[in-house]
């Protein structure tokens, strides 16, 4: 494991340059650290999160300006969540390969639609599902919601993260489905003591 300062210079350097690249990779590496302290996340698997989703980010930037504003990337603990439409069925498959060949990815969940531009009202739509998930998660006492983040794409809503247990996983999915105009809840979410995740965690470390 890298030595804390190593990543934290890492990460602002990256942050740093996620600023020049575009406003959609603008991370700051102290809102990370300050988020793996709540989370079941180190500090350094934070920021290596941070590293993967800036250099995830700058290669869509650099190979198109529409993948690049056409997919949303959330990364934990390596694990790759792509989300969004583009144009091509090409773009797609290019996004998948780009983010692939990002050093610290060990898995990429692939929720890409290939579809014409569903509009502004559509995509005010998906912003209103996110904000009424995320206070649903919030407020709710038996789900720690800072493990958890929420993208919805065209009604579909995507958690990812981590829960502390599988009835937590429930409770949040559950909490997903009964927002009002939610089409389909799909889950990317991790438990805590899950042995893949141990293993993944042990060769990282």
């Amino acid at each position: 494991m890298k030595p804390l300062t190593t990543l934290m210079a890492s990460a602002v350097a990256l942050s740093t340059l996620a600023a020049c690249t575009g406003p959609g990779i603008l991370i700051g590496s102290g809102a990370a650290v300050t988020r793996s302290v709540l989370q079941e996340r180190s500090t350094g698997q934070a920021l290596t999160d941070l590293e993967i989703e800036v250099s995830i980010a700058n290669r869509f930037a650099n190979h198109s300006g529409e993948l690049f504003r056409d997919v949303d990337v959330d990364v934990h603990e390596g694990r790759v969540l792509l989300a969004g439409s583009v144009p091509r069925r090409e773009d797609k498959i290019t996004a998948t390969q780009q983010a692939w060949e990002v050093p610290g990815v060990t898995q990429i969940s692939d929720e890409l639609t290939v579809e014409e531009d569903s509009g502004t009202q559509a995509y005010l739509n998906d912003v209103w599902i996110s904000n009424q998930v995320r206070y649903h998660l919030l407020t709710d006492l038996e789900v720690r919601s800072v493990n958890l983040n929420v993208t919805t794409v065209d009604s579909v809503v995507h958690i990812t993260g981590i829960a502390r247990s599988d009835a937590e996983h429930a409770t949040a999915l559950n909490a997903a489905a009964g927002v009002d105009g939610v089409q389909k809840v799909v889950s990317h979410v991790v438990i805590i003591d899950d042995p893949r995740r141990v293993e993944q965690l042990a060769k990282s470390g």
